[in-house]
C-alpha cells in the first residue's frame, strides 16, 4: 500500500512538472488566438451563412458539410445578445478545445518517472509544433480542433475498462466530431482497431454502431456526389499548385492519381513535413540553393522523429504477451494516418491530418521513452550519442513548437491586414447582399483594431531558425 501511494505521488508530481513546462507556451497561444481579429475573407461569409433563414444545415448539397459547426454559429449569433459577446464566445471554442486538448494529452500520458516527463515535454511540443495542429488555428474555423480532444476522448475510453456509460458516450462524441467536420469519420477505425486489438474498452457493439453509422454517412453524402466539383481547391502537384479549371481541364476525366497522390501528400507531411499543399517546396528551395536552416530544422525533426516513432512500434509489437498500449498507439496511428489520407483525396492540406497529429504524439511519447530507457542501460559511449540525439530531437521540436506561435501572430496580423485594404473592393463585389456588407460593416472596428498581434521582432538568426511567417 505504501509503494501504491508513493507511486501515486511521484505520478502526480512528474505530471504537475510536465504541465507547468506546457503551461507557458500554451497560455501564450490561446492569448493570441483570443487577441486575433475574425478575418474579412472567410468570417463575414460564414456568419451571413447562418442569418440566412432558407439556408438548411441537413442537406450536402456542397461538398463542404458541417452542421453541427454551422449549429453551433447560428446559435451562439443569435443568443449572445451582442456582436463582441458573439465573437467572444467564439473565440472560445477555440481556446477551449485548445486547452481541452493540452490537459487531456498530459493527463493520459501521466508521466511516473524523470524520462517520462522529459519524453512527455517533447510529446506536448509535438502536439503543438506539429503543421496538422498549426495549420486548424484559424477563427472561425473549428472544425478540427473540436475533434481533435474528442478523438482523444475515445482512445482514452477505449484503454480503460468499459463502464455503463461509455458506450453511448464514444457513440455521441463521434456523432458530434462527424458533425463538426467529416473528418471526424476517422473515429471510426480508431474504434474498430482497438476492438481488433482486443482495447479493454472497445466491445463489439460500439465498432459494429460506429461502423454503421460511417456506412449510413458515406450513402447519405454520396446521393449527393454528382453536385460536386471534380476538384474543390487548388491542387498541389509536385513542384507546383494548380488552379481548379486547369486542374479540371487536365485531370478530369480521370483524377483518381491525383487523389491518390493528394492522400498520400496529407500522410507525408505529418510524417516528414514534405510535401505541404502537396508541393515540395522545401526540396525544391534545397534544389536550387535557397533553403533556409528551418526547413532542415522542420524536415529533419519529423524525419528523425517518425523514425524513432517507427522503431518504437516496431519494437512493441515484437513484445510478447498481447497488445500493449505502446502496440495498439503504433497500429492505430497506422490507421488514421490512412484514414486522414483517405478523407484528403480531393485536395491535399496540413490541416487535414490534424487528427492523426494525435497519435502522432502519442506514439512519439511511448517511442521516445523507449529510446531513453535504452540509452541509459546502454554503453558510456552510446549512451552519450543516443542522449545528444534525442537532445537535439527536442530542442528541434520546441522550436517549431515556438514556430506555431509566431504562425498564430502572422495569421492574426494577417486578418488585420485584410480589413484594412480590401474594404472598398468587398463593399463593391457584395454590393447586392445588404446582409453581408451589414455583418461586415458591424465587424470593422474588431478588424482594424492597432493591438491586433503582430509577428515577433526576432533577430534575423532567429527568424531564419524558427520559420518566421
Amino acid at each position: 500500500m505504501a509503494g501504491a501511494g508513493t507511486e501515486h505521488a511521484r505520478a502526480h508530481l512528474w505530471t504537475a512538472v510536465v504541465f507547468g513546462l506546457a503551461t507557458p507556451l500554451t497560455f501564450i497561444l490561446c492569448l493570441t488566438l483570443w487577441r486575433t481579429p475574425f478575418p474579412l475573407t472567410e468570417a463575414v461569409a460564414i456568419f451571413e451563412n447562418v442569418t440566412n433563414t432558407s439556408t438548411d444545415l441537413w442537406v450536402p448539397a456542397t461538398s463542404y458539410y458541417r452542421p453541427l459547426f454551422y449549429l453551433m454559429v447560428s446559435a451562439i449569433w443569435h443568443n449572445a445578445g451582442t456582436l463582441d459577446a458573439a465573437l467572444a464566445w467564439l473565440k472560445l471554442v477555440q481556446i477551449v478545445a485548445v486547452l481541452l486538448l493540452v490537459v487531456l494529452f498530459i493527463l493520459h500520458l501521466r508521466p511516473r518517472t524523470f524520462l517520462d516527463a522529459a519524453a512527455a515535454s517533447v510529446a506536448v511540443a509535438v502536439l503543438i509544433g506539429s503543421p496538422g495542429f498549426r495549420d486548424n488555428l484559424e477563427l472561425p474555423l473549428s472544425y478540427t480542433t473540436v475533434g481533435m480532444p474528442l478523438v482523444l476522448i475515445v482512445w482514452i475510453l477505449l484503454n480503460r475498462q468499459p463502464r455503463p456509460g461509455h458506450a453511448p458516450l464514444i457513440v455521441a462524441l463521434t456523432l458530434i466530431a462527424i458533425g463538426f467536420k467529416e473528418q471526424g469519420l476517422v473515429i471510426v477505425p480508431v474504434v474498430v482497431a482497438a476492438w481488433w486489438m482486443r482495447a479493454p474498452g472497445a466491445t463489439r457493439g460500439v465498432a459494429a454502431t460506429l461502423a454503421a453509422i460511417a456506412v449510413a454517412y458515406v450513402l447519405f453524402r454520396l446521393h449527393w456526389r454528382a453536385e460536386w466539383p471534380v476538384f474543390e481547391q487548388a491542387i498541389g502537384l509536385g513542384f507546383t499548385e494548380i488552379e481548379v479549371p486547369e486542374a479540371t481541364a487536365r485531370f478530369g476525366a480521370f483524377p483518381y492519381f491525383v487523389y491518390a497522390y493528394s492522400g498520400a501528400s496529407t500522410m507525408a507531411s505529418l510524417l516528414f513535413a514534405e510535401p505541404a499543399r502537396g508541393v515540395f517546396r522545401i526540396v525544391e528551395a534545397w534544389s536550387q540553393g535557397r533553403a533556409q536552416a528551418w526547413q532542415f530544422a522542420h524536415v529533419g525533426a519529423s524525419i528523425g522523429l517518425t523514425s524513432v516513432i517507427a522503431w518504437g512500434g516496431v519494437h512493441s509489437l515484437r513484445i510478447k504477451g498481447g497488445w500493449s498500449t505502446e502496440s495498439r498507439a503504433f497500429v492505430t496511428l497506422a490507421v488514421v494516418l490512412l484514414a486522414c489520407g483517405a478523407l484528403s483525396f480531393n485536395y491535399s492540406r496540413d490541416r487535414l491530418a490534424g487528427m492523426a497529429v494525435v497519435f502522432y504524439a502519442v506514439a512519439a511519447f511511448f517511442a521516445l521513452r523507449a529510446a531513453a530507457s535504452r540509452a541509459v542501460e546502454a554503453s558510456p559511449g552510446r549512451f552519450t550519442a543516443a542522449a545528444l540525439a534525442v537532445f537535439v530531437l527536442a530542442v528541434a521540436w520546441q522550436t517549431r513548437a515556438i514556430a506555431t506561435i509566431e504562425y498564430v501572430r502572422a495569421t492574426a496580423w494577417r486578418n488585420h491586414m485584410e480589413w484594412l485594404v480590401m474594404l472598398p473592393e468587398r463593399r463593391v463585389e457584395f454590393a447586392e447582399r445588404p446582409a453581408y456588407l451589414r455583418i461586415m460593416d458591424s465587424m470593422i472596428e474588431q478588424g482594424t483594431d492597432p493591438a491586433a498581434p503582430r509577428p515577433t521582432r526576432y533577430p534575423a538568426w532567429v527568424a531564419l531558425t524558427i520559420g518566421q511567417p
